[in-house]
């Protein structure tokens, strides 16, 4: 096992206990995408990966950074990638071995991957970065485990999101909020991205906004008349989520890179 930093650690524990959480979670999102923010956060990030993955790997090696439950690596395997994964949390990944038994799993840190260059044709890194303060590092990494012409997939919290979840983090951080987890994340922008993936060698950076709107608050605020709410919110929100001038404000950025 190679050893979690120590800027890391804290994010790595809270997902430890929360690894029945996730499962829970990734399971309500196979029947009811739009039953909390968390589902359909992930349902709209399904339809934004799935512009860039193939319908079938063909034998190709993907690598899931982060893989936590190790849903994303069912879901590659069954396209026909040869999967492995790399997750800092022992709980998570006992949950990806039940349902991955066949998958390559690594216990270590996302900035320093236990697995040699070059070796990828896919690198999946979803919602990690943001619990990274020196992301660079993690960056770096996914550049150097791919093949050139290799694709990374990657996921980050944006600075200036509409819902003001940067600035409730910052919040909570100093005084209990209700529920929230008292974490410490680290927020960006598209063109902070750009720089930092072609910086580790990246070409042909696309920056997305997944999703976008204030749907956070109405989970708490009015929890029953979420569904209701999210059905009628998703038109609009394919519209508006990627806009050029609007991306910056969503409630997540999918950075798509071709390693050069």
């Amino acid at each position: 096992m190679q050893p979690i930093g120590a800027e890391h650690r804290q994010a790595v524990d809270v997902h430890s206990r929360q690894a029945s959480e996730f499962a829970a979670s990734y399971d309500a999102y196979e029947h009811d995408p739009y039953g909390s923010c968390f589902t359909y956060s992930r349902m709209r990030l399904e339809k934004a990966l799935e512009q860039y993955l193939p319908r079938s790997g063909n034998g190709q090696r993907a690598l899931d950074v982060g893989c936590g439950t190790g849903y994303h690596l069912y879901a590659l395997a069954d396209r026909g990638f040869d999967v492995a994964g790399v997750d800092g949390s022992p709980d998570m990944l006992k949950r990806a071995r039940v349902h991955n038994p066949r998958a390559e799993l690594h216990e270590a840190d996302v900035a320093s991957l236990p697995v040699a260059d070059a070796s990828f044709d896919l690198a999946l890194c979803i919602e990690v970065l943001r619990y990274l303060p020196d992301p660079d590092r993690c960056i770096s990494e996914l550049a150097r485990v791919l093949r050139p012409g290799g694709v990374c997939l990657a996921t980050a919290a944006p600075l200036f999101s509409v819902n003001g979840y940067p600035l409730v983090n910052r919040v909570a951080l100093a005084a209990p909020m209700g529920d929230l987890v008292r974490l410490k994340q680290f927020f960006t922008t598209p063109g902070r991205l750009d720089r930092q993936f072609q910086k580790a060698g990246f070409r042909d950076i696309e920056v997305r906004g997944v999703y976008t709107g204030p749907i956070n608050w109405v989970e708490h605020v009015a929890p029953r008349r979420l569904p209701s709410f999210l059905r009628r919110w998703e038109p609009i929100d394919q519209r508006l989520a990627d806009r050029p001038k609007l991306r910056g404000m969503s409630n997540m950025l999918l950075v798509k890179a071709v390693r050069a």
